[in-house]
């Protein structure tokens, strides 16, 4: 994570070969964001990379359907406010790092 508004995610397949993400948040109002995601690979070079951007916005796109959908709209930082499971560790290093940060008890717009 690169606070506050970037992340980054390295996906491994077998071998040597990674797909890289870089989440780049961009605000834009008090409630949109415009987000940035350069994708890179070390494998299938001389393929077009229509179909892993493809892929990838099509997993943002039913990501988006949720994250809009959740209410209240403020980021809760106290991590007693929500239950989390483990595939929520970057949400919780993310409200880790927000705290640190000095914010308050939401992260509000």
């Amino acid at each position: 994570m690169f606070p506050p508004f970037a992340a980054s995610l390295t996906v491994h397949f077998p071998g040597d070969d990674k797909l890289n993400i870089l989440n780049c948040a961009s605000p834009i109002s008090a409630r949109y964001t415009r987000l940035f995601c350069p994708i890179t690979r070390n494998f299938d070079k001389d393929a077009p990379i229509e179909d892993t951007i493809k892929f990838n916005l099509q997993v943002f796109e039913e990501d988006r359907e949720m994250v809009e959908s959740q209410k209240p709209e403020d980021l809760p930082l106290d991590l007693h406010a929500e239950a989390h499971i483990p595939a929520d560790r970057t949400s919780i290093a993310y409200r880790q790092l927000l705290t640190e940060l000095g914010l308050g008890r939401n992260y509000t717009s």
